[in-house]
């Protein structure tokens, strides 16, 4: 007769709950002995029976293995370990930071800056454009999508290579400017800037503290040739995004251009700064706001056209000198299947650097020994667990209205995602489709159904500061015109979001449809022909203003467009009706009429 199962610990924490669950999904199946459940599952009994001990965190393969010998849902048990486990790595993050600080390899999800240039790996050709490109111009736009490593390029690479430190970074609202402190004996000028609300009064303190260096010898800047200093205006988005005043916004670009050209002239309008009399000027800004600012300001788009630099995904190879240089670095190995699963993941999703990098962190907090393995990646909650936490943790921060708004934003790009054109239920892949041995999707798995929705559907009043916080949070990209989920397994990692497409497929599928319809409409001159008329626009209008749909944009303009046609239908119709009534009426007047022709001359006959 087989033995007790031993009663778990007292307590009622997380991984006690998760043991609990395991045990009575167990006893639903009918309380087979570990042995038994040890054919099934194709593991041994020690394993399974430590997996609900509740002392440790089993692995994600014996905890399905255990659940799927059950007969329970492997899904939602895969789900509710990575959750488990991001939890869990959360609460060892926070014990080990301490002891760790100053020794991580990796930043983690924020920019990499200037004093992380000897862990800073992978970008170094594209680096070397960029430093060529300086020396060639004196106004070098750097963009990109959002999470493409645009500031740590800037930061971490170009900062480095002219061998310097910024010494304060200058923003709006905060007093002083990022002049440049030489590293290694060399003495460069540059000043480090974000925009942020007040652009003008960022630009005035850099430039002053700049202009207090100016004399200075400079050594080890190959691309500020003859000493001129450097300005670097990073994260130049915030022009747009924070700064709400179009004629401060003007003045800035303007200030830009000045200072590009040979000094800022009178661009500052009387602050009092004492700026240098050349200066070459770096503006980072992100691709879906460049060419709005270069439309917005002709001057700029002519001085910074020749002087572009794309930042774009890294190639297979840069990732993994990204992964495992800084590790090295450290005195770590990155383990061969840990790095397989990172490059493949992050090579195919859009703004994955943020994303590997926080990953990476997470593992490393979690090495056994010196490596960094698959095992401590895992434990993590991989990439779908950071994902799910912080868009938990956002959407939850939300006032009641951006929470709608952010339910609609999710909802639209994560409809494009999954394909809800047919049943979502039925067409979503699980989470376990598709899968490394790590449980990351690999190349080819879910590739063919990523859509990027163009921006101008996000339109609608408060969604583009929505989207603005979703692209901060690394959990959306954007890319010139377009928009999409930073991973594509959001989706089904996050169980709020895979509820709300599970709960509205129907509304999804009449969605996309709609949008499909307004798209080809729109790239088809907008031909009258494709509008919608009758029961199926009435149905429309109708869901659209009980919010069950969503219009935005095209589809807003591909509505109005087939209301004003079949309002101009009816009225065609009606005088079509008057006309036909007319003609009858005239008709039976003629006949009346000859008919009383007929009956006089028969009465004189």
């Amino acid at each position: 007769m087989p033995r007790r199962e031993s009663p778990l610990d007292p307590g009622d924490g997380s991984l006690l709950r998760f043991a609990g669950d395991l045990r009575a999904l167990r006893e639903r199946a009918g309380s087979p002995p570990y042995r038994q459940l040890a054919l099934r599952a194709h593991c041994s009994a020690a394993s399974l029976s430590v997996a609900a001990g509740g002392r440790r965190l089993p692995s994600l393969a014996v905890t399905l293995a255990y659940v799927q010998a059950c007969g329970g849902d492997v899904r939602e048990w895969r789900h509710r370990w990575q959750l488990l486990a991001a939890e869990l790595a959360a609460d060892a993050a926070t014990r080990r930071r301490a002891q760790d600080a100053g020794r991580a390899p990796y930043p983690g999800a924020a920019a990499f800056e200037a004093v992380d240039a000897e862990r800073f790996f992978g970008r170094e050709a594209l680096l070397d454009r960029l430093v060529a490109l300086l020396a060639e111009r004196r106004l070098v736009i750097v963009t990109g999508p959002s999470g493409a490593g645009k500031s740590s390029l800037v930061r971490a690479g170009l900062l480095a290579r002219l061998g310097m430190t910024p010494v304060v970074g200058a923003s709006a609202g905060r007093a002083g400017g990022g002049a440049g402190r030489a590293a290694a004996g060399a003495d460069v000028p540059v000043a480090l800037l974000t925009p942020g609300e007040r652009p003008m009064e960022a630009y005035a303190l850099a430039l002053a503290r700049l202009g207090q260096r100016a004399g200075e010898t400079t050594r080890g800047a190959s691309a500020a040739a003859a000493g001129d200093p450097v300005l670097v205006v990073d994260q130049g988005e915030q022009l747009r995004t924070r700064c709400r005043d179009a004629a401060e916004r003007a003045r800035f670009l303007d200030a830009l251009v000045a200072t590009a050209a040979g000094g800022p002239g009178e661009a500052l309008a009387g602050l009092p700064v004492a700026a240098p009399a050349r200066c070459r000027v770096v503006l980072v800004v992100r691709s879906d706001q460049s060419g709005p600012l270069f439309a917005e300001h002709p001057g700029l788009a002519e001085v910074g056209r020749h002087g572009v630099l794309s930042v774009g995904r890294p190639a297979p190879d840069e990732l993994r000198r990204a992964i495992t240089e800084p590790a090295l670095r450290a005195g770590c190995t990155v383990e061969g299947a840990l790095l397989a699963v990172l490059i493949s993941t992050a090579a195919q999703q859009p703004g994955a650097l943020p994303l590997l990098s926080a990953a990476l962190l997470e593992t490393w907090r979690r090495r056994s020994g010196n490596a960094l393995t698959l095992a401590g990646f895992q434990a993590t909650g991989g990439f779908e667990g950071a994902l799910a936490r912080t868009a938990e943790t956002l959407y939850n921060g939300l006032e009641a209205a951006d929470r709608t708004r952010a339910r609609a934003v999710f909802l639209r790009l994560g409809g494009e995602l999954l394909g809800a054109d047919e049943d979502t239920a039925d067409r979503a892949p699980a989470l376990g489709d598709g899968l490394a041995s790590g449980g990351e999707l690999v190349p080819g798995s879910d590739e063919g159904t990523r859509k990027p929705v163009r921006r101008a559907e996000f339109d609608d009043p408060g969604v583009p500061e929505v989207l603005e916080r979703l692209v901060r949070a690394r959990l959306v990209v954007v890319d010139r015109d377009t928009v999409e989920l930073s991973h594509h397994a959001l989706p089904q990692a996050w169980p709020r979001l895979r509820g709300w497409l599970a709960e509205g497929r129907d509304a999804l599928g009449e969605q996309r449809r709609l949008t499909a319809a307004a798209r080809g409409w729109a790239a088809a001159d907008r031909d009258p022909e494709l509008l919608f008329r009758g029961v199926r626009l009435d149905d429309l209008r109708r869901r659209v203003e009980t919010g069950e749909l969503a219009a935005a944009g095209v589809e807003r303009a591909f509505l109005a467009a087939s209301v004003r046609a079949a309002v101009a239908d009816r009225r065609r119709a009606q005088r079509q009706n008057l006309a036909v009534a007319g003609v009858a009426a005239a008709g039976g007047a003629l006949l009346a009429l000859a008919g009383g022709n007929r009956i006089r001359r028969a009465w004189r006959w």
